[in-house]
């Protein structure tokens, strides 16, 4: 096999292996849209002579973390022809593709899994979980009328809104994307079976949006975002007034452990949480140098014992509380010491898991003196992230 990265040449073998792969539907929109992600994307590609065997995508974002901006590499379209599955060439691509990401200062990566044991094994773990409301269309909760208004548009003009709210909510801004004008327009340009809905207060300002599908009876909320209680009701009011146009009302959002039920006089009566997207640290090293440290109650070290896929970020580093806190990797520590796996560290340290959860389960090794400065130190919100790769 030899791996390079495509180029704008290899497109249509590209295309072509990722639709039989994934069996979506061959058309123009399709075509354009992932020509769209591949122009943006490095594309790995295994080939046997001239032959596209396997490929993987790796595309550029930036990720809200701590009121900082992380690079992170979303994986997706994994995907190899039948021919030559079981050769390792997704091991080969996964290695180089980690290596490139830990030269070019890439601290994250997410992807969403076909299998959570296939992807553990190059350092991914579980890191978000989705919540979905599937209920009949009368059984949807009303909200009472609010001043203000809700208009329906087209994406070019609900866009400017939509990225407007986008910047200014904190819902988003622990795991979420930062997104960048192709990302809006690769998600939503061109979708004609999308509706976009702004809601506005009483001062004519863009306060929440919703963008949804209505398809085989079912209205379909894709995205919902407020950035007052009084856009929630003004969207909640719009979508309740579909429920005798449509038979079902669905709407699926990534689960931050703190749902809105009391807002309603009868709450939806049951919904349904599910695992979704895992992350994986690239380095965790400048990870920890940009991670912050003000909270740090006492020194400590974290000692990750092995990484196969990304071996440099085995060792031990050692967080060290002063004015001005440090991170340093040293070959042995006298300090309270964090044993931990690299899957773990990801869902510790971007808040999916707390220590306490881990040492329960008898997933890391913590002395109990460090448990408290742990606790301090990591996020006590779930990471939420809406976009898909």
């Amino acid at each position: 096999m030899t791996l390079k990265k495509l180029q704008n040449e290899n497109f249509s073998e590209s295309y072509q292996l990722a639709q039989y792969a994934f069996r979506f539907s061959d058309n123009q929109q399709n075509q354009e849209e992932l020509r769209t992600l591949f122009e943006h994307s490095t594309v790995y590609g295994a080939f046997s002579e001239d032959q596209l065997a396997s490929q993987i995508t790796a595309t550029p974002l930036k990720v809200q973390l701590f009121n900082q901006v992380f690079d992170m590499a979303g994986i997706g379209f994994v995907s190899s022809d039948p021919s030559f599955r079981g050769q390792g060439n997704i091991d080969q691509l996964m290695q180089q593709m980690l290596f490139d990401c830990y030269q070019n200062g890439v601290t994250l990566s997410y992807l969403d899994p076909f299998s959570y044991p296939f992807y553990r094994k190059y350092g991914y773990e579980l890191t978000f979980e989705r919540i979905c409301y599937d209920v009949e269309s009368p059984k949807w909760p009303d909200s009472p009328k609010v001043d203000g208004y809700v208009r329906r548009m087209t994406w070019e003009k609900a866009k400017d809104a939509i990225k407007q709210i986008d910047q200014q909510s904190n819902k988003h801004k622990h795991g979420g994307l930062l997104r960048e004008d192709w990302w809006y327009d690769y998600k939503f340009k061109g979708k004609n079976n999308y509706y976009f809905a702004i809601y506005y207060n009483e001062q004519d300002q863009a306060a929440g949006y919703l963008i949804y599908q209505i398809e085989d009876g079912k209205f379909i909320c894709i995205r919902w975002l407020n950035l007052t209680g009084a856009a929630y009701k003004g969207l909640n009011r719009y979508i309740a007034s579909h429920k005798d146009s449509t038979k079902r009302i669905v709407y699926e959002q990534g689960y931050e452990k703190n749902e809105s039920f009391f807002l309603h006089e009868k709450p939806i009566e049951q919904a349904t949480v599910r695992p979704e997207m895992m992350a994986r640290i690239v380095d965790v090293k400048a990870f920890l140098e940009k991670y912050p440290l003000k909270n740090l109650k006492e020194s400590f070290a974290i000692t990750i014992e092995k990484d196969q896929y990304a071996p440099w970020n085995e060792g031990t580093f050692e967080l060290i509380k002063a004015e001005q806190p440090s991170i340093r990797q040293v070959t042995s520590t006298q300090l309270p010491e964090l044993k931990i796996s690299v899957q773990r560290f990801a869902q510790l340290f971007l808040g999916y898991c707390s220590i306490d959860t881990l040492i329960f389960y008898e997933l890391v090794q913590a002395g109990q003196n460090i448990v408290d400065t742990i606790k301090q130190l990591t996020p006590q919100q779930a990471p939420i992230l809406e976009d898909y790769f």
